[in-house]
This record gives structure tokens, sequence and C-alpha cells, in this order.
């Protein structure tokens, strides 16, 4: 401790930052866990180093931490993606730590969503989406916790990203497709936008409520048993938020993101005119997101292997729709 950092003007990380610092929450410090990145205490205008890269977090930093009243600790800009990767590796245990205040808890989630939200973002949209578009997620993300900053709703999160990494992932993945597709002619409806990008986020989590191996088998080996098993993951997941304030949006999106144009999906079997046009966004977009993704056991898709899948299934996608998911990727490298 002791040494001075000078701010400066870093580039932009996503993250709330002072000249090339970012802010992170003390409660960040997990003892026995060793940080590939510096931490700093501001006082006045100056940076202090707290914690050199590379050190052991111990009980008596977060001790300090405690007495000397820390709000925020800083960390350079260009460390940003090393302190992901720690907030990655550490999340679950940050979300089931009681000790740590909900506010700070949500942060973490926060912080770690934004950050794959970010990797989905740069890996599946055109390099010309400017960054308007990503701030647009981040502030979608940020906007959940609105609803998401509750004990009951944190162990829920805590046990979908445990249980379904992949899944949460892929929740993403979809989330981000989402609403860049919604944000083409939705213009004027922040809530909505919420409201959908969380039923992308969760809209799998009824599936851990079924043997995972279901769910990587081929179909043509499940019986009609198991079959209607896999069906019922939407309803589980409502039954697994029923419980949280969530907007009804949400949970249509949980409820119907198997449902097709044709009336050919699942549970209902809604077709057209019946289905929201943000669900009718969401199937689409969980169908091309698990095909370039591998999802379910499948070789993974390029995108253009994946949109031609998707026009294969005559009937089964709203194609004004398509069209604003072709034209939302059509910048990107489909071959």
């Amino acid at each position: 401790m002791g040494t001075t950092a000078p701010a400066g003007n870093g580039n932009d990380t996503g993250k709330q930052k002072t000249g090339s610092l970012f802010k992170v929450s003390p409660y960040m410090v997990i003892p026995s866990r060793v940080g590939g990145f510096s931490l700093f205490l501001k006082q006045d205008e100056t940076y202090v180093l707290y914690a050199e890269k590379g050190e052991l977090f111990t009980d008596e930093h977060k001790e300090r931490l405690s007495r000397l009243g820390v709000d925020h600790l800083y960390v350079r800009a260009e460390d940003y993606r090393r302190y992901a990767d720690y907030l990655h590796d550490n999340l679950l245990e940050l979300l089931d730590d009681e000790t740590i205040p909900v506010r700070e808890r949500a942060r973490a989630w926060n912080d770690a969503t934004v950050s794959l939200a970010r990797e989905a973002f740069e890996t599946s949209l055109p390099k010309s989406m400017d960054k308007r578009g990503f701030a647009r997620i981040r502030s979608l993300i940020a906007s959940s916790l609105r609803f998401l900053a509750r004990d009951d709703a944190l162990k829920e999160l805590s046990r979908f990203i445990a249980e379904g990494s992949e899944l949460y992932k892929h929740g993403i993945g979809v989330m981000v497709l989402t609403v860049s597709v919604l944000s083409s002619y939705v213009r004027d409806d922040a809530d909505m936008l919420v409201a959908v990008g969380m039923g992308a986020m969760l809209h799998d989590i009824g599936k851990l409520e079924l043997p995972g191996e279901l769910f990587t088998r081929r179909r043509d080996t499940l019986s009609q048993a198991e079959l209607d098993m896999i069906r019922s993951h939407p309803a589980l997941g409502v039954g697994i938020c029923s419980s949280l304030p969530l907007p009804q949006e949400t949970l249509q999106c949980i409820l119907f993101h198997h449902e097709r144009e044709n009336g050919m999906g699942y549970p209902s079997g809604a077709s057209g005119a019946m289905l929201p046009s943000y669900v009718k966004v969401i199937a689409l977009c969980n169908e091309y997101d698990g095909l370039v993704r591998g999802a379910a056991g499948r070789k993974a898709l390029t995108p253009f292997e994946a949109l031609t899948r998707i026009k294969s299934q005559r009937g089964a996608y709203d194609t004004e729709l398509l069209k604003r998911l072709i034209a939302t990727l059509s910048k990107a490298q489909l071959a």
C-alpha cells in the first residue's frame, strides 16, 4: 500500500469509471482468492495502491476495508477482462453469501452478466453495431435489478448459474439478439424491453427441474413420455418465477418461447395473432442462438447454416421478424 497512481483517460470499458479506473465493490474482495488485477483506493484526487496484481486476498484485507469504511475500490481499465474473469469464477460464492448486502450481491450479478452480454454482443453481431447498441443492453441489465435485487431472486439466479451454466449463457445470447431485433422497431417502450430481456435470460430456467440428459440425447431416442417432460419446461420455468415480482411479459416469454407462427409449437399450440410480437422474436432468436451454439447436443452451425435451417421451417416463424433478424446480422460474417 501507499503507491499513488494518476487518473488517466482510458477507453470505455462499460463500467462506471473515474479516468482510467472503474469502481468495484469492496465486497468483491474474497479471502483466499488471488486477484489478477491491482486494487486502488481513492484519496482526494489520487489513487493509492491497495493490493498488488496477483496478491492473495485475506481476511485481513476484508477487515481493513470494513474498518476504513471503504465504499468503493478501483481497478485499472486495462485489467477489466481479468476482473471480469475473477468475478465469473467467484460469482456463485458471492451470490450465496448472505453476509453480503443484497444490493452488493445484485451488483456482482449485474457486472458478471454485463460481461457475458458483451461477449455475446461482440461475437454475434456485426462489428458496425455502434456503442449505443451495447449501451442499451447494459442499461437493460441494470434496470432488471428493480426485480432481481432480492434474496429469493438471487437464490434462483445462483441455482441457474450453478446447475445450468450453459443454459444461462444461452439465455444471455438470446437476450442480446432479442433486444437488438426488438429495438429495430420498438422505440419508446423501455419497460417492455426490460421485461422481455429478463424473459430471454430466464427462458430455460424450467430445465433445471428435469434430468439434464433429456436435453443432450437425440430426439429420435426419446420416448413420448420423455418428450412430454421436455415440453413441460416452459411451465416449470413459470412456476419457479411465479413467486418473484416479474412483469407479465417476462412470464409470457418464459411460457411461450417454443410457440410457433403456424401453431405447431408448445405448450399451448397458439399461433399467429394470438402471440405477442415480442414472444415471436424470442422464439426466433432462441432457435437461432441454439443452432449456432450447438445447444442440446447438436453440432454448432454457422450463422448462414442456421438461417438456412430456420428458413426451411416454412410457416414456423414470422417472415417479417425473420427479415429483421437477418438485417441485424447482415453485416456479420455469415459464411
